[in-house]
C-alpha cells in the first residue's frame, strides 16, 4: 500500500470520528471478580459512519496511582546474618533501604522453603495450598500435595488481572517434581500463576555457576558462556524486563518477585568475594553470636531485655575443635559471608536500575532476608558435597579434609567443582539470638526472619523499627491494599478461599499499630507451634535436624510416634524476645488452651495427618507415573530431577541402538563411536553410559567419593549395533550384593539413518557422540516399599557384618561433566565408617576400577532434602 493511500485513510477516519464522535473511556467494574468481564459496546452504529458513534475496549489498568512493586527473597539466612541486624555480612543494599524505610524484626515464615513461598504468594497457610513440605516431597493428603488449588489465586495472577505487568525471577519451587518435564502439564508453572515471564530454575536448589535453567514454560539448559553466575544472570533479565516494559507502557506498574537461590547450598561464589571475609571468623561461633548479639542490641533490632540463648549440645564448643578443622570451618563461614553479600549486592543493581530509570519514588519494596532460618543441614562439620548429607551420609572431619583435599583443597570451596554446605555451629551462629533454624517450626530461629519495606511516597518514618507480630501470609494483603485492589471472590470462575493473612498497611504510618495478626499455628514435618496474643506453645521432635538415620527416623514410624507425647514449651514473646524462658510448669491452663487451638488450626488448615521427620518415607509416593520403561531420542536432555527414569536401587537396564561409522579415510585417522550415550550427574555424583576408545563402558561415582567402572569385554562393532547395560539387584529396594550384576552386550541391527549425532543427557554439558544414536530406551524394576519393619532389622543384621575400607577418591572421567547432580538426592545410601561404592561387576567384562572390599546396602526412598 502506497502511503498517499495511507495518508488518505488515516484522513478519513479523523474526520470520521471527529463528525461521529468516540468512546473510550474505561467504564469502572467489580473487581472482585476476575479477569473482567467482556465490555459492552459504548458506541453508537449506524449504516454508514454517519450517525455513527466509535468507541474503542480499553486493556485493564490498574487504580490510580498503584506503585510498582519489588519483591525480593533470600534463601536459607538467618536473622542474625545480615548487617543489617546487626550480623557479620555486609548486605549494603539491605542497609540502604532500611535507612529510607521500615525494619520489621518479628516477622515470621514457615521454616521451608516451598512452604513460605506459597504462604507468601498466595496470603493463605500453607498446607491450606497444599504446601505442608517441599516439592519433592509429595504426599497423598490434601495439606501435601503440592499442587496449588485454583480457588486460592496468586498475588501475581491477582495482580495481572488488575492491569500489572508481572514477572518472576530465579528460584521458584512451586511445580510439582512430577511436573517439571515438556509434557508438562504447565497450570502450576510460573506463567499459569499469574507471570507474564519467567526465567530462573523450577527446583529447590541449583549451582551457581551451572544451573539447569526455565525459560516460561520450556526447560532451556545449563548456561554455556564463560565466566556465567546465577546472580548476575538474574540481574541482567530482571533489569531488561523492567525496561522493555516501561518503554512500551510507561504509566503500567510492574510486580517483579526476585528469588535468590543464594544462600541456599551449594554454597558457591566468586572467590573475590570469599576473599573479603579471610579471617574474620577465626574466631568460631560461638564468639561470632555474642559480637552479634551485642551489635543487635546496638542497633536496636532486639530489646534491652532479650536474652541470648546457649548453645545446645548437638553443636559443638568451638574451644574442642582441633586446629586444623578450625581453618576448614572458618573458610566455610567465608565463603557463606561473601555469597550473601554477593546477592544483596545483586538486588542492589536491581534497585540502582529502578532508581536510574526514576521510578524508586513509587516503587514498594519488600525484602525479606530468609524464606527460613539458616540451615543446619551441612552437620557437625560441614561437607565439600552437600548431596552426602541428603543422603545419608555424613563425613567425619578427617573424611570431609580428605575428600576436599582431593578435589583441590580448600580454594576449591566455594567454586564450580564442590557443591558445599558449611557447619551447622554457623547456621547456629546466624540465628542468633535464637534457638535452632531451618526445618525446625516449633522455635524461632526457623520461624523468624528479618524484613525491610520501603516506599518513599508513601512511608516518611524513614529508619524505623516495627514489633508487630507479623507472618509471610500477610504479605499479599499488603501489596493489594498497597495498590488499592480488593481481594478477589472469584477468579477464572473459581471461588476464592479467603485470604489468611492481614495488611501490614497501617504499620507504615503508626510505629505503635496494634498487632493485626494475632494467631497463628506453624507446622513442619512434626515440629509445630501456636501462637496466640504474645503466647507461644511449642513442640519440637526428638530429632537434630541433620540426622536422618534409619535408627532415628524408626522412631517417627506409623504406630511409634505419638505427637501427644511430646514435650510442650511455652514462651510469653511480649516479655520474651528470644524465647528463652521456658514457663509451661508456671502456666499449665494457657499450655492446655495453646494445645487444643493448634488440634483446631490444624483440623481448619488440612496439617492433618502430622508427617513426623522424615515421614515421607514411610507411604509418600513417588513423583514419576507409575512408569517402568522410557524411551529418549537423538539429542533429548535436561530432563529435570523429577522426571529421571527411577533407576538406583532396583534392576534396570539400558539399550540403545547405535551406528558406528567405524575409522575411515586413507590412514584410518578418522575415529569410530565414541562419547557419552547417556548420563545423568556430575562428577559429584551419578552415572554415564559411553564408548571410550572403542568400549562400551558404564561409570558410576557414589557422592563423589567412590568410583566404580565396566567394560565390555570387546570393542563395539563397526555398523549398526545395540548396546544394552543390565543392572540386576538381589533384593530390589533394599540391598545389592557383590554378586555379578552387570552385563554389557552387542547385536546387529537394521539399516536405519540419522541426521543428527548427540548425546541423551539428563544434564546438559555431557560431550556430544561421534556416530548416530537413533533410539535409546531405560527399563526399571517396579519398586514398593512396604515392609519397613524388616528393612530396619536387615539394616541392623547388615552392620553387624560390615567391615571397614579406606577412603579412595579417585576423579570421574571426563565423560561425565557438569550441569546438576541434584537428582541423586532422589537415592539414598546407608554407609557406616568407610566411604565405599556398591558392588557393580560385569559377567564377562573387565573393570577400571578394583573392586572394593565390603558391600554398601541401599534403599530407595522419598528424597529427603530439604529446602
Amino acid at each position: 500500500m502506497s502511503n498517499s493511500i495511507k495518508a488518505l485513510i488515516a484522513i478519513a477516519l479523523v474526520l470520521a470520528l471527529k463528525t461521529t464522535g468516540a468512546v473510550a473511556a474505561e467504564a469502572e467494574w467489580d473487581r472482585t471478580v476476575l479477569p473482567r468481564p467482556p465490555q459492552p459496546f459504548q458506541g453508537v452504529t449506524k449504516r454508514s459512519l454517519e450517525g455513527s458513534v466509535a468507541a474503542f475496549t480499553q486493556p485493564v489498568k490498574t487504580p490510580p496511582n498503584a506503585p510498582n512493586i519489588l519483591f525480593v527473597l533470600i534463601d536459607d539466612a538467618g536473622f542474625g546474618n545480615s548487617s543489617t541486624f546487626g550480623g557479620p555480612v555486609a548486605t549494603p543494599t539491605l542497609d540502604k533501604l532500611a535507612a529510607e524505610g521500615l525494619r520489621y524484626n518479628r516477622f515470621h515464615v514457615t521454616a521451608l522453603c516451598s512452604p513460605t513461598r506459597a504462604a507468601l504468594l498466595s496470603g493463605r497457610n500453607h498446607h491450606a495450598v497444599g504446601f505442608g513440605s517441599i516439592c519433592e516431597l509429595v504426599g497423598g493428603w490434601p495439606g501435601y500435595s503440592t499442587n496449588w488449588p485454583t480457588s486460592a489465586a496468586s498475588i501475581a495472577q491477582i495482580l495481572q488481572g488488575n492491569g500489572y505487568n508481572t514477572a518472576a525471577i530465579g528460584k521458584w519451587h512451586l511445580t510439582p517434581d512430577s511436573q517439571q518435564g515438556p509434557a508438562g502439564p504447565f497450570d502450576r508453572w510460573p506463567n499459569a500463576l499469574g507471570f507474564d515471564y519467567f526465567w530462573g530454575f523450577l527446583g529447590g536448589e541449583s549451582g551457581q555457576f551451572d544451573p539447569v535453567l526455565a525459560e516460561n514454560n520450556s526447560i532451556i539448559g545449563v548456561p554455556t558462556e564463560k565466566n556465567f553466575y546465577l546472580n548476575d544472570a538474574m540481574v541482567d533479565h530482571a533489569t531488561i524486563w523492567i525496561r522493555d516494559q516501561k518503554a512500551q507502557a510507561p504509566d503500567k506498574p510492574f510486580f517483579l518477585y526476585f528469588s535468590t537461590g543464594a544462600t541456599h547450598a551449594p554454597h558457591q561464589v566468586p572467590k573475590e568475594w570469599s576473599d573479603k571475609y579471610k579471617g574474620k571468623f577465626d574466631q568460631g561461633w560461638d564468639k561470632l553470636r555474642e559480637e552479634t548479639f551485642a551489635r543487635q542490641k546496638q542497633l536496636g533490632v532486639i530489646p534491652a531485655s532479650a536474652k541470648l540463648t546457649p548453645r545446645d549440645p548437638a553443636f559443638p564448643a568451638w574451644d574442642t575443635v582441633a586446629p586444623e578443622v578450625k581453618k576448614l570451618y572458618a573458610h566455610q563461614m567465608e565463603v557463606y559471608a561473601g555469597y550473601q553479600e554477593n546477592a544483596d549486592h545483586a538486588v542492589g543493581r536491581v534497585v540502582q536500575a529502578i532508581e536510574d530509570m526514576g521510578l524508586a519514588d513509587n516503587t514498594l519494596v519488600i525484602y525479606i532476608f530468609g524464606d527460613n532460618g539458616a540451615s543446619m543441614e551441612g552437620t557437625e562439620s560441614g561437607t565439600f558435597n552437600e548431596m552426602t548429607t541428603l543422603n545419608g551420609v555424613p563425613l567425619t572431619n578427617d573424611q570431609q579434609l580428605k575428600a576436599i583435599k582431593a578435589y583441590g583443597d580448600l580454594d576449591k570451596w566455594g567454586g564450580p567443582d564442590m557443591a558445599p554446605h558449611y557447619a551447622a555451629g554457623w547456621a547456629w551462629a546466624g540465628n542468633t539470638p535464637f534457638k535452632w533454624g531451618k526445618q525446625v517450626a516449633s522455635h524461632l530461629g526457623g520461624i523468624r526472619n528479618p524484613m525491610v519495606i520501603t516506599w518513599p511516597k508513601r512511608i516518611k518514618d524513614k529508619g524505623g523499627l516495627r514489633s508487630q507480630f507479623t507472618h509471610c501470609t500477610d504479605i499479599a494483603p499488603t501489596i493489594l491494599e498497597a495498590a488499592g485492589l480488593p481481594e478477589p471472590k472469584e477468579v477464572n470462575g473459581v471461588a476464592q478461599m479467603p485470604m489468611h493473612g492481614v495488611s501490614l498497611l497501617s504499620t507504615f504510618d503508626d510505629a505503635n499499630a496494634s498487632s493485626r495478626h494475632t494467631q497463628q499455628y506453624f507446622e513442619i514435618l512434626g515440629n509445630r507451634a501456636m501462637y496466640k496474643d504474645g503466647w507461644l506453645a511449642c513442640w519440637r521432635l526428638d530429632r537434630i535436624p541433620w540426622k536422618i538415620d534409619p535408627e532415628t527416623l524408626s522412631r517417627f514410624a506409623p504406630g511409634k510416634w505419638d505427637p501427644d507425647k511430646d514435650k510442650c514449651e511455652l514462651y510469653n514473646l511480649d516479655e520474651d524476645f528470644s524465647q528463652a524462658d521456658d514457663v509451661a510448669d508456671k502456666f499449665p491452663d494457657k499450655v492446655r488452651e495453646l494445645t487444643a487451638l493448634f488440634w483446631a488450626e490444624a483440623e481448619k488448615y488440612q496439617v492433618l495427618p502430622l508427617l513426623g521427620e522424615m515421614a515421607t518415607v514411610w507411604g509418600f509416593p513417588k513423583g514419576l507415573p507409575d512408569q517402568t520403561k522410557f524411551t529418549y531420542y537423538n539429542g533429548t536432555e535436561n530432563i529435570s530431577s523429577g522426571m529421571i527414569p527411577p533407576i538406583y536401587n532396583r534392576s534396570y537396564s539400558i539399550s540403545a541402538d547405535l551406528d558406528n561409522p567405524g575409522r575411515f579415510g586413507a590412514l584410518g585417522l578418522r575415529p569410530g563411536v565414541a562419547g557419552v550415550i547417556v548420563a545423568e550427574g556430575s562428577f559429584l555424583g551419578g552415572f554415564s553410559l559411553y564408548v571410550e576408545n572403542g568400549y562400551l563402558k558404564h561409570t558410576y561415582s557414589l557422592l563423589g567419593l567412590k568410583l566404580d567402572t565396566i567394560s565390555s569385554h570387546d570393542a563395539v562393532p563397526k555398523g549398526k549395533v545395540n548396546v544394552r547395560y543390565e543392572f540386576t539387584a538381589d533384593k530390589p529396594g533394599e540391598f545389592a550384593s557383590s554378586a555379578p550384576v552387570a552385563q554389557a552386550d552387542f547385536s546387529s541391527t537394521g539399516n536405519r539413518k540419522l541426521r543428527q549425532k548427540w548425546s541423551i543427557a539428563f544434564r546438559s554439558g555431557s560431550p556430544p557422540m561421534r556416530g548416530w544414536i537413533l533410539e535409546l530406551t531405560m527399563v526399571s524394576q517396579s519398586f514398593q516399599n512396604s515392609n519397613t519393619q524388616r528393612y530396619y532389622r536387615s539394616i541392623s543384621e547388615a552392620r553387624s557384618k560390615r567391615s571397614s575400607s579406606t577412603l579412595v577418591l579417585p576423579r570421574l572421567p571426563q565423560t561425565i561433566y557438569g550441569g546438576c547432580i541434584w537428582s541423586a538426592s532422589r537415592m539414598r545410601f546407608e554407609i557406616e565408617e568407610a566411604i565405599i561404592a556398591s558392588r557393580v561387576t560385569s559377567r564377562s567384562s573387565k573393570s577400571s576400577s578394583s573392586s572394593p572390599q565390603t558391600s554398601c546396602y541401599c534403599r530407595r526412598v522419598a528424597s529427603p532434602t530439604w529446602r
